[in-house]
């Protein structure tokens, strides 16, 4: 019986783990990924986290400019901004400057303050068919440690 519970307790231990600070997910087609990247994966209720998103042209510059939505939602906390407008510009747009296969910019997550250690907060961005999902784990409030 004694095995067992080892073998158990190891179980659930591992089904634990730690998120992730950087989650990164390819389009179907090759052609794009997402990535979403904080500097910690964690955060007491109605805290506020930086979260870096990522699209890259995984062929590099473009040929055509594109302009497309990536949309964001999030679980136990709030986003802002809820979508950010990816623009890349072709190699064959004569009128382009400063052509580049990455877009980066900000969003803030911002823990909701009702949000306890048994919740996970997730942030989810979706560009064309790519979601990547971040996972913030929710810590006590400092002042009921």
């Amino acid at each position: 019986m004694r095995p067992l519970r080892w073998w158990l307790a190891a179980l659930l231990l591992a089904g634990c783990a730690e998120p992730d600070k950087q989650v990164t997910r390819s389009t179907e087609n090759g052609r794009f990924s997402v990535s979403l990247e904080a500097e910690k994966n964690w955060l007491h209720p109605g805290e506020v986290l930086p979260v870096l998103v990522r699209v890259e042209s995984l062929a590099g510059p473009l040929e055509h400019s594109l302009v497309d939505t990536l949309k964001f939602w999030a679980n136990n906390g709030t986003l802002a901004p809820s979508l950010l407008v990816v623009a890349f510009a072709g190699t064959a747009d004569s009128a382009a400057i400063g052509r580049s296969s990455v877009y980066e910019n900000w969003v803030i997550f911002q823990a909701s303050t009702r949000a306890t250690p048994q919740n996970q907060g997730e942030i989810n961005a979706l560009f064309q068919n790519a979601q990547a999902t971040l996972k913030v784990r929710i810590t006590p409030p400092a002042e009921s440690l």
